[in-house]
């Protein structure tokens, strides 16, 4: 992060701020640090699923896909011995003849 910064107010519920207060204090951290770790972290992490859901969106336009039957057939091995890779597309693929 830059060193550059804003300071804006955020009314937070009383047991929310307690628990803030708490943590701050047993992480020996200001309240103000555990705040902007929390929106930091919340950021990140929302910002990339929206990236993966967008990325999702564009490769559903492009015709190209997996079957539900593939794909839960490919779920049932997770976490076995003989877990699958991901499959190739079974939907709008051209076969090669």
């Amino acid at each position: 992060m830059t060193a550059n910064s804003d300071t804006f107010s955020v009314r937070l519920p009383e047991e929310l701020r307690k628990k803030v207060d708490e943590y701050a204090k047993l992480t020996k951290r200001s309240r103000a640090f555990i705040v902007k770790e929390a929106v930091d972290a919340f950021m990140r992490q929302h910002a990339g699923y929206l990236r993966e859901l967008d990325e999702a969106l564009e490769s559903a336009k492009s015709g190209v896909g997996h079957s539900s039957e593939q794909i839960f057939s490919w779920m049932r091995t997770w976490g076995t011995p003989q877990e699958y890779p991901l499959p190739r597309p079974d939907i709008g693929v051209k076969s090669k003849q």
